[in-house]
């Protein structure tokens, strides 16, 4: 986890009448919604015999400890204690960390900082899904590796043509790990790249992304970055973002979200039917896909990697690495500013420049 920053925990929908109990950055939270609708997130401890608050009710604003009923207000302030009577002096030690939130693009954002929240930065999102006006639909689960190694496995689609193999929908993969026309700039806290991936054959790299049979077909693919863990993969048939936030060193939960595809998977000539309950079912069933189709098969693949955590001496890179390499720089740096108490722009800038990774740098030991 990276101070002062703005991750996501948990979709909006997520939190409904109940209080919810979830683990992020280590820490147990509990989750509920006040009176007027908004989020509120506290420690999932009662400070007096340490049981979770998530397993117990809701009255109002406040969230009461199934035990012996104490009550704490959204600011984790302890507000009634049955024991003492209503007019009881409740002891001011008595009450639990509450977080900052935000929620935005239909997401649950948590601040790992300090700072008032009128004061801190906008969440983060990519351009393409800030302005986008279609059906989007999002799923979360949690994954057994750690966020990095997350962030990486989506960064790689080189992988995809070979990890995929043999999956139900292999038959639209991109054939072939051949990367080409390979290009990659950093923006402040965005790593942007684009190329394409194509079977390595006697065509060239256009010709592959104009065959009409899918098993023949290269695909012209840009894959993004936005600090601190979010990856967003565009190409002509659908868009899509992932999310990796901490639960632990071991596990991260893990959130896609599926515009409406572009073109159809298998036959990309042809527009999708403009039915609104279609146009609605598609990202769904692609989100689900994702899930339990191609993310299974790279969990797989990343599962027990090591060291489980990653950083830029980890591993050998090679030139086609570099989203990961400035992933890894800037991720350090940004921590190292946080630490140090350090403005984060001079940390981006020193990240960015110059170049982090030639192939030469990147294959030496």
């Amino acid at each position: 986890m990276i101070p002062n920053q703005w991750y996501a925990i948990l979709r909006s929908e997520d939190i409904r009448k109940k209080p919810v109990g979830i683990t992020r950055f280590s820490k147990k939270l509990v989750l509920y919604r006040d009176n007027a609708g908004r989020a509120v997130c506290l420690d999932d401890r009662c400070p007096h015999k340490g049981i979770p608050l998530s397993n117990g009710k809701q009255h109002g604003d406040h969230i009461a400890c199934p035990y012996h009923g104490f009550q704490f207000n959204q600011e984790g302030k302890c507000v009634h204690m049955p024991v003492l009577g209503r007019n009881g002096t409740i002891p001011k030690a008595m009450c639990v960390r509450s977080y900052t939130l935000r929620e935005e693009h239909g997401l649950i954002w948590f601040w790992t900082g300090a700072g008032q929240a009128d004061t801190l930065p906008p969440v983060p999102m990519f351009e393409n899904f800030s302005r986008y006006k279609g059906f989007t639909s999002r799923y979360g689960w949690n994954a057994p590796v750690h966020y990095t190694r997350y962030v990486e496995s989506v960064c790689e689609v080189y992988h995809v043509p070979f990890v995929h193999k043999g999956s139900a929908l292999n038959i639209w993969d991109p054939k072939g790990g051949r990367v080409d026309d390979f290009k990659c700039e950093v923006n402040g806290t965005l790593i942007s790249s684009n190329f394409i991936l194509r079977a390595d054959d006697e065509r060239t790299a256009e010709e592959t992304l104009h065959a009409m049979l899918p098993w023949k077909r290269g695909w012209r693919i840009g894959v993004d970055v936005q600090m601190p863990n979010m990856v967003q993969i565009r190409n002509d048939v659908f868009d899509v973002y992932v999310i990796a936030t901490p639960i632990d060193d071991d596990n991260c939960w893990v959130c896609v979200c599926y515009q409406e595809p572009k073109r159809d998977l298998l036959l990309p000539m042809i527009k999708p039917l403009p039915i609104p309950v279609w146009r609605r079912v598609r990202p769904w069933m692609m989100c689900r896909m994702e899930r339990y189709i191609q993310q299974a098969k790279d969990m797989e693949a990343i599962r027990g990697q090591e060291p489980r955590i990653s950083h830029l001496k980890a591993n050998k890179l090679i030139a086609l690495d570099k989203v990961n390499a400035y992933y890894l720089k800037l991720r350090d740096a940004l921590s190292r500013a946080a630490l140090e108490n350090q403005p984060a722009q001079a940390a981006i800038a020193a990240a960015a420049q110059p170049d982090p990774v030639t192939h030469n740098e990147m294959a030496a030991d």
